[in-house]
C-alpha cells in the first residue's frame, strides 16, 4: 500500500476534481498568448503529455546528478563509488550469473564462503536487479545500477505526476508537483548512493491504481494483479520502504474513513478487499524471500541507532550541512542535529512550508486537506524519532518508539520516514498550483520553483562524487588465475569495504569471498571476525582470530589492494609467514599447504 498518497490522493481526487479546481476546458481568455509547448500540451492526449512530462523529469535527473558521468557510465558512478555502489553493483552482477548458471539468487555462496549467506536481509534489489540482467550482461552491472541512479528521480517524479494529474486534472500543476517529490530532499539526499532507497516510484504508482479504481476506470479484476505488481515491485526493490509505506498507508486510509463523506467512506470500504487480495497475491509471490525474513532475522532491536538515525524538529525548516544554498550559514546549528547531516532528510523549506500554510488557509473547508496535513504532520512526527530533539537538546519521548516492536518496521531507521511527507507535500503542491486564476498563477508557479531549487544538495562534497569504480587490472586481466583455482575461497582486503565484491564480479564469480560487506548484517560464528572490517589500510583483527579465519573457511590465498598498510603486512608475515607477490595493484599472500602458522599463546 502507499504512503500517505494512498489515502490522502485516493480521497483528494474525488473531491478536487468535483469542488476546487477549475476544469483545464474551462474558457481561457488569454489562451493565444500561451506558448507552443503550452499549446502543445494543451492539444495532445494523456500519453502524449505524460510521455512529455516523462521526457522532462529524466532530463533534468540527468543534467542535475550525472551530466559529468553520462559519457562513461560503465566505469565512473552516477553518485558517489562509496560501499553501497559496491554491494549493488555485486548484487546486480550475482543476479546476472545466478540466473545464467540457473542457481537461486536468493542465496549465494560466492560470499561468506564455504557457508553462504541469505539474501533476504542484504539489500541486493532482486526485482530491479533481475529485469536489469540483460544491460548487466551486456554492458556491466556499474551501467544497470547507473541507468537506475538516473531513472528514480524521474520515475518517482513521473509517477507523482500521475496522482497530482489526476487529482488536479491539470497538466503543468502536476508537472511541479511531481518535481516536489521526486527533487525533494529526501531524493536528493540519497542520490549520493542509495538506489534501495531511491527507487521508490512504486508508491505514488499505488496511489495512482487506487484513484483509478475510486473514479472507476479500472475494474476490480485489473486492480489486484496491477496493484499486487506494484507491491512485488517495492517489496523486493527495499522490504523497509515497503514496509513503512504499508504503515502509512493503513494510517492515511484510517483518517480518509474517518474524514471522508458518506458515499465516498463506501466506495473506500468497498477497495479494502481488493486490496487485501493484493497483498495475498504479493505475499504469494515474494514467499521466497519472506521465508527467509522469519527464519534468518537478525538478532538485534535496530540495524541503526535509533538516537543518531532521527531527525531534529528544526531540520524541516534548516538545511543540513551539505544543501548547496544556507548550508554552510546555518551549520553551527545543524551540526547539532541528531542524524547524520547526509542522512537528514527532513528539510522543506520556508517556501515549502508557507506554500502548506496558504494552502490550508483556502482550502480549510474541504475534508481531505486536512488528510494531507494529517499525513504531513504523522509523518513528520514518526521521523523526530523515539525522543524528540529541538537544536540538538533531547526532550520528551515521541510515538515513534512504539514502531521498535513491531517485526520489519522496527528496522526501518526513523530519518527516512520524510519520504511519505514529500509526497503528500507534491499533492498539496499541485492542487494549490491549480486552484489559482491564471492572473497570479506565474506567482505559484515561480514560489514552487524557487522551493524546488532550495532544496538541492551540493553532492560535490562526498570525496567520491562521480568518482570511476576502479578494478585493478590482476582482475581483469586475469592474473588472479596463477594463484588460485575457480571456487577457491579468497581473503580480500580491499581499500574500500565492498571492493573485494567487485573484484569478484569483474571475473564472473570465479573465485568466492570468505567474508564481504552485505550490509548491517553480517555472519558471525567464531571464523567470521565479527563485525570488523579489514581494509587495506586498516590494522586487521587479532592474528589467532585471522588464524581461525583462514582455517574455518579454507582459505587459498589473500588479495590485498595496494598500498597495504604496514600493520597488514606485519599481521600476514605473523599468520602466514610466507613472502607476497606484488602484481597489477594487488599484493597476494598464497596459504601454505599446512595452512598458518601454530597460534600464539
Amino acid at each position: 500500500m502507499s504512503p500517505s498518497g494512498i489515502l490522502t490522493a485516493m480521497t483528494a481526487a474525488r473531491a478536487i476534481s468535483a469542488a476546487t479546481v477549475p476544469s483545464q476546458a474551462a474558457a481561457d481568455p488569454t489562451a493565444k498568448r500561451t506558448t507552443s509547448i503550452a499549446r502543445w500540451c494543451r492539444s495532445r492526449g494523456g500519453v502524449a503529455r505524460g510521455s512529455f512530462a516523462f521526457l522532462l523529469y529524466t532530463l533534468l535527473s540527468i543534467a542535475v546528478f550525472a551530466l559529468p558521468v553520462v559519457g562513461d557510465l560503465a566505469h565512473r558512478c552516477v553518485g558517489s563509488c562509496l560501499s553501497d555502489t559496491n554491494l549493488y553493483t555485486w548484487s546486480f552482477a550475482w543476479m546476472d550469473h545466478a540466473l545464467r548458471a540457473r542457481t537461486d539468487p536468493l542465496f549465494s555462496d560466492a560470499v561468506w564462503a564455504p557457508f553462504g549467506v541469505h539474501l533476504a536481509w542484504v539489500t541486493s534489489m532482486p526485482g530491479p536487479a533481475a529485469v536489469m540482467q540483460p544491460v548487466t550482461n551486456r554492458f556491466g552491472a556499474l551501467t544497470s545500477v547507473n541507468l537506475l541512479m538516473i531513472a528514480a528521480p524521474a520515475t518517482a517524479a513521473w509517477a507523482a505526476y500521475l496522482v497530482c494529474v489526476r487529482v488536479t486534472r491539470r497538466f503543468w500543476p502536476a508537472v511541479f508537483g511531481g518535481l516536489a517529490f521526486g527533487f525533494s530532499t529526501y531524493m536528493n539526499q540519497h542520490q549520493r548512493a542509495q538506489l534501495n532507497l531511491i527507487l521508490v516510484f512504486f508508491i505514488p504508482l499505488a496511489v495512482y491504481l487506487v484513484l483509478r479504481r475510486l473514479d472507476g476506470t479500472l475494474g476490480r479484476v485489473a486492480f489486484v494483479p496491477l496493484f499486487a505488481a506494484v507491491l512485488v515491485g517495492q517489496f523486493s526493490t527495499s522490504t523497509e520502504v515497503f514496509a513503512t509505506a504499508t504503515l502509512m498507508g493503513v494510517i492515511a486510509f484510517v483518517g480518509a474513513l474517518i474524514l471522508a463523506p458518506s458515499p465516498l467512506r463506501r466506495r473506500l470500504a468497498r477497495v479494502v478487499p481488493l486490496l487485501i487480495g493484493a497483498y495475498a497475491l504479493a505475499g504469494l509471490a515474494v514467499s521466497p524471500i519472506l521465508v527467509q525474513l522469519t527464519q534468518d532475522g537478525p538478532e538485534v532491536e535496530a540495524f541503526r541507532a535509533p538516537s543518531t538515525n532521527s531527525v531534529d524538529l528544526l531540520s524541516f525548516v534548516v538545511p543540513s550541512p551539505i544543501a548547496r544554498f544556507g548550508g554552510t550559514a546555518f551549520a553551527g546549528l545543524s551540526d547539532r542535529f541528531p542524524s547524520y547531516p547526509q542522512n537528514d532528510t527532513a528539510y522543506i523549506g520556508v517556501v515549502f512550508l508557507a506554500i502548506l500554510v496558504w494552502f490550508m488557509v483556502e482550502m480549510r473547508r474541504v475534508w481531505w486537506s486536512w488528510l494531507l496535513l494529517g499525513t504531513i504532520v504523522i509523518a513528520g512526527m514518526l521521523a523526530l524519532g523515539p525522543t524528540l530533539h529541538i537544536a540538538g537538546h533531547p526532550s520528551i519521548s515521541m510515538p515513534q518508539g512504539l514502531l521498535l516492536r513491531i517485526p520489519l518496521i522496527r528496522y526501518a531507521t526513523a530519518d527516512r520516514l520524510p519520504l511519505y511527507l514529500a509526497l503528500a507535500l507534491a499533492i498539496v503542491v499541485a492542487s494549490w498550483l491549480a486552484h489559482e486564476r491564471r492572473a497570479r498563477r506565474w506567482v505559484r508557479y515561480a514560489l514552487v520553483a524557487l522551493g524546488v531549487i532550495l532544496l538541492s544538495i551540493d553532492l560535490g562534497t562526498e570525496p567520491h562524487y562521480h568518482g570511476t569504480l576502479d578494478v585493478p587490472p590482476f582482475f581483469e586481466d586475469g592474473t588472479y588465475r596463477s594463484f588460485v583455482q575457480p571456487g577457491d575461497v579468497v581473503l580480500g582486503i580491499p581499500a574500500m569495504l565492498g571492493g573485494d565484491m567487485v573484484w569478484q564480479a569483474a571475473t564472473d564469480m570465479d573465485f568466492r569471498l570468505g567474508r564481504a560487506y552485505v550490509g548491517p548484517v553480517h555472519p558471525l560464528g567464531p571464523e567470521a571476525l565479527g563485525l570488523g572490517m579489514i581494509v587495506s589500510g586498516g590494522h586487521g583483527p587479532p592474528a589467532n582470530a585471522l588464524r581461525r579465519f583462514i582455517t574455518g573457511r579454507n582459505v587459498r590465498a589473500v588479495f590485498a589492494e595496494e598500498p597495504v598498510s604496514d600493520e597488514i603486512v606485519a599481521l600476514m608475515d605473523e599468520v602466514l609467514a610466507t613472502d607476497p607477490v606484488s602484481t597489477d595493484g594487488i599484493r597476494v599472500w598464497v596459504v601454505p599447504p599446512e595452512g598458518p602458522t601454530a597460534p600464539g599463546p
